[in-house]
This record gives structure tokens, sequence and C-alpha cells, in this order.
């Protein structure tokens, strides 16, 4: 059983047997009620951060510090924030830490993604790694982004994932789909949860009613509001 929290915009909080996974915890200034982190127990607790811009890495996941509490951040981060329980991390590297395992892949925004080995479950976090492809962009830089992309998923060919977290950027307009779909349609995974939609919650039924998701609809799981909870067989 996996138990995922949304928690905003590209922040989830994913509980199993015996730690909690936080990616990229954004509460906006506040504006999105704090997470209750007690509930968890004495389970270990991993804050993770993809890269430095303020919608991934928000400064108050450091009031949370205590014992069971670990952070790994991306290496572009700023190095005055590295301390005793600080783990900072660089692309296509490994990392075992207590007993979990840790893959990153790079972002061709900045930072890195994860893949994370827990309590027998792998979880996927792209961070800003995405299919970007903004039109009005030069075709040369947007059929890079695509390409940067397309290499980095495969990398993870040959692993199954339970629970992946993907963008799905509206601001790309008819583009929103390229990476959910590419990711899909070419690595093993159970589930999806969008994320990265500026608060467009429409973005689950305009996936679902794409033709293009037909392979794989079955397999997104919708967010309906912030700090929703879904437990995953």
């Amino acid at each position: 059983m996996i138990n995922v929290t949304y928690i905003h915009h590209s922040g989830f909080a994913v509980e199993t047997d015996k730690n909690v996974l936080i990616f990229d915890y954004y509460t906006e200034g506040g504006k999105i009620p704090s997470l209750d982190i007690e509930k968890f127990n004495d389970k270990n607790i991993y804050f993770f951060v993809s890269h430095c811009h303020g919608d991934h890495f928000d400064r108050k996941i450091f009031d949370y510090r205590n014992n069971n509490v670990k952070f790994i951040l991306s290496d572009d981060v700023d190095k005055k924030y590295i301390s005793d329980d600080v783990i900072m991390v660089t692309p296509h590297c490994k990392y075992n830490i207590d007993d979990i395992s840790i893959e990153t892949l790079l972002s061709n925004d900045m930072g890195v993604a994860f893949i994370v080995n827990c309590d027998n479950k792998t979880i996927y976090h792209s961070g800003d790694l995405n299919w970007w492809h903004w039109n009005g962009e030069p075709d040369d830089w947007n059929k890079s982004m695509g390409e940067i992309y397309k290499n980095e998923v495969a990398l993870l060919e040959g692993k199954h994932i339970d629970v992946a977290f993907v963008p799905v950027d509206p601001r790309l307009e008819e583009n929103y789909i390229l990476a959910i779909d590419y990711i899909m349609d070419n690595i093993d995974i159970d589930y999806v949860l969008p994320m990265h939609f500026w608060g467009d919650f429409g973005v689950y039924d305009r996936l679902v009613s794409d033709e293009k998701s037909n392979s794989y609809r079955d397999k997104i799981i919708k967010i309906s509001h912030t700090m929703e909870n879904f437990k995953i067989e």
C-alpha cells in the first residue's frame, strides 16, 4: 500500500510501510496549509527538492527538522543549507540513505528527477524534467528539449515504477501532454499523477478525453484539490 497526499503544484507526500517521501514541498507563500508530519508517527521522513526554483523549493521544509527527518537537495540549491541532515545530489548518480535507494536523472530545466526505491516500491518524481515545447520558441530549441527528455526517460527502461509524478503544464498549450504521453507509452508504470498544472484541476478531464491517452488513461489518478489523499494498492 502506498498512501499519497497531493500537497500543491508538484508537491506530494508518499507514505510507504516504514518511510515518508515528500517531494518538492510548496505552499505558495503559506496559502496552502502546512503538512502535519506528526501523523507519520515514527517513520523516517525525507524531503526531496528537485531544484532551487521557488515553486519546488519551499524553505519552510526546514521548520520540520527533527531526529527522523532528512533533506535530499539537488546541488543547485544554495550551499548555505548544507548541514548534517542534508544530502546534496547531482544528476546521473545513485545514493543509498538508510534503507532507501535513490537514482537521479538530469532535468532539462534545472536540477534533477528522482527515482526512489523503498519498502519494495519504486517512486518516480520528474521535478522539472519535462518535454518542454513552447509555441513561439525556435524549432531547434524545442527539438533539443524533446531529445533530452527522451534520452533521460530511456534511463528508466527496464524498471517497474509503482507511482510516477509527471508534469502536464497547461502553459504549453496543446503540448502539455507530450511528457506524460511519452513516458506512459515507453515505461512500465502502474499509476501516474499529473503535476505542475498551476492550479488548473481541469487538466485531468482534458487528459482523459484526449485520444492520445487511450492506452493509459485508466492509470491516471484524478487530483481535484490540494491536500487530497489517495490510497494506492
